[in-house]
């Protein structure tokens, strides 16, 4: 149900310096990156989801019997920069980010399992765990050693799991929305929303409907920000495939019985590197605070950032200052 996948896939944004004003040149960015979608109401099949999100520069990479999703774009040889997406989205919740990145770094993003259009995994796990070793693989695969890690929501737990199990790799750790803890419980979720949940017609263990995705947008978001189609449309297809939503529903019992049994947030004390915390306070998924989650990250050097205006999905909500902070912050610390 939507409090399970919405609550336990969400996270926090980490962020402290108040932001400025924005100028011109820092409005959102009004970009469709996608082609024209199918007639509105259709399911896609999965030939048709690769038609429409997998186009080059996609790929697929298999690693250890699972096909992942991967795109690689910016110029060959500059740092090396991973995107690590959150729950019920896939790689396309960085496409308004990647292009005001390509110009200085070589961006990497992919599909990590169970989402997207990666999977499924012949060895039927999916957990976090499990997401960081293949995420360890394709890297290898890649040919890439070396980089900085930007995640989102339940990407960030993927982030941090790839980082103590496989340290050495990444340089540097940026991350919005950071469920250290186990994410709010309690949290009221709109009458729109309530009333999806009741329908099975919209919320089904086999399918949810676009209707249903746009409000998740909607429900975590600020009342300014409206989602763009091809937003909603870059969930809901992927996610209408096939036993899509039965492996993401193993990968979130997964992660609650981790939450339940184990002290998740102990492994940001695995964090060597520079960190960039860019919380966003109109996010109310999250159950620690900034300030607890700084304190988590014992052995790290962080960076705070604020956004009171952003919600759960700051890349599609301000692009451009999202990305701006990313980017001055990633300079500073990839030229030590």
């Amino acid at each position: 149900m939507f409090r399970a996948a919405a609550v336990t896939g969400a996270a926090a944004l980490l962020a402290a310096a108040v932001c400025t004003p924005l100028t011109a040149s820092e409005a959102p960015l009004a970009v469709t990156p996608s082609p024209l979608p199918p007639p509105s109401g259709t399911v896609p099949t999965l030939a048709q989801a690769r038609a429409r999100w997998a186009g080059a520069p996609s790929r697929f990479v298999t690693v250890d019997g699972v096909p992942i999703h991967v795109r690689e774009e910016g110029r060959k040889g500059a740092p090396v920069v991973v995107l690590l997406h959150g729950s019920i989205a896939n790689l396309h919740e960085w496409d308004l980010v990647v292009p005001l990145l390509a110009d200085r770094y070589r961006v990497v993003r992919f599909d990590w399992s169970p989402y997207g259009l990666s999977g499924p995994d012949p060895s039927g796990v999916y957990s976090t765990p499990r997401a960081a070793q293949l995420m360890d693989g394709l890297m290898r695969a890649l040919g890439h050693d070396r980089f900085a890690v930007v995640a989102t929501s339940n990407g960030a737990n993927v982030a941090l799991e790839y980082n103590r199990a496989y340290p050495g790799h990444a340089v540097a750790m940026a991350f919005s929305m950071l469920p250290l803890e186990r994410p709010s419980q309690t949290r009221q979720i709109g009458a729109r929303m309530r009333a999806l949940v009741a329908d099975p017609r919209h919320n089904s263990p086999q399918y949810r409907s676009r209707e249903f995705y746009r409000e998740v947008l909607q429900d975590t978001t600020p009342p300014t920000f409206r989602a763009k189609d091809w937003m909603v449309d870059s969930i809901h297809d992927a996610n209408a495939q096939p036993g899509a939503l039965a492996r993401q529903a193993d990968y979130i019992a997964a992660n609650v019985r981790l939450f339940q049994t184990t002290d998740v947030g102990a492994v940001a004390e695995a964090v060597h590197v520079p960190v960039l915390l860019q919380w966003c306070t109109y996010d109310t998924v999250i159950s620690q605070s900034a300030q607890a989650s700084v304190r988590r990250f014992k052995n790290a050097q962080v960076r705070l950032i604020n956004y009171p205006t952003l919600g759960h999905f700051p890349f599609w909500e301000n692009p451009r200052l999202f990305t701006r902070d990313l980017k001055r912050w990633l300079g500073q610390v990839m030229t030590r």
